[in-house]
Parts: structure tokens; C-alpha cells; sequence
């Protein structure tokens, strides 16, 4: 099983996949960038700018593939916070603390922000 987004206003360009393993880091990063948030878990590194804001969204639309809509709005908070968090070193500090973290999982995360940014341009996108 895997995770499969898709622009809901199809265009070039507009799928992306992770698979279960991958989307786990992406989950984390989105919690540590405030981008996502819920499911009784909280951010752990708390940095400051990353806090969840009435924009962030609801983790439930990550931790299954049962068609969830992430809106244009929602998708482009996603890539603002996601590059913020890279930028800031959030995310590699978070990285470092998974044993298991390969080297390409910042780079799934990057993959994941530019994704959301393009997808705003296409009505937001569906988790499939």
C-alpha cells in the first residue's frame, strides 16, 4: 500500500507517490512544520514561526489514502511551511533523530512541498 496524489483539476505533471515507509517521514515533517497537526500527537523540536495556525491541516487527510481533498489553500500553506522548515534546518534536525532516516527522505519531503505548490494552481489535490 502506498500514497498516490493527484491534481483534482488533471494536468501534466500533476501525480505524485510515496509509499507507506516514505509518507511516514513526510507525516513528521508536516507535524514538525506545522503544517499538519492532530491525531493527539504535538510537534517535538517546537520551533519557532512552525506553529500550527488556523491554516494548518488536519493530519487525518495523511494517514490513509480514502480520497481526501487537500485544497488549493491548504496545498500551497503545506509547501510554504514544508520549505520554511528546510530552510530553517527543521527538518534535518528532525531527520537526525529516525535511525532508520535514509539520506534521499529530505528529498522526499522537498519532492512533497513542490508538489503541493504546483497542485495550487489546479484546485488542490486528492489523497488516493
Amino acid at each position: 500500500m502506498g500514497y498516490a496524489f493527484e491534481f483534482e483539476r488533471p494536468a501534466a505533471g500533476g501525480t505524485f507517490s510515496l509509499n507507506n515507509w516514505q509518507m511516514g517521514f513526510v507525516r513528521e515533517a508536516l507535524r514538525e512544520a506545522g503544517a499538519a497537526a492532530g491525531q493527539g500527537l504535538e510537534q517535538v523540536l517546537r520551533a519557532p514561526g512552525l506553529e500550527p495556525t488556523g491554516q494548518t491541516v488536519d493530519m487525518a487527510k495523511f494517514l490513509s489514502n480514502d480520497n481526501w481533498h487537500v485544497t488549493s489553500e491548504e496545498a500551497a500553506f503545506i509547501a510554504t511551511r514544508l520549505r520554511l522548515a528546510a530552510d530553517e534546518s527543521v527538518i534535518a534536525d528532525l531527520l537526525s533523530f529516525f535511525d532508520d532516516a535514509p539520506a534521499e527522505a529530505g528529498q522526499w519531503i522537498a519532492d512533497f512541498a513542490d508538489f503541493n505548490a504546483r497542485s495550487a494552481a489546479h484546485e488542490g489535490y486528492r489523497v488516493r
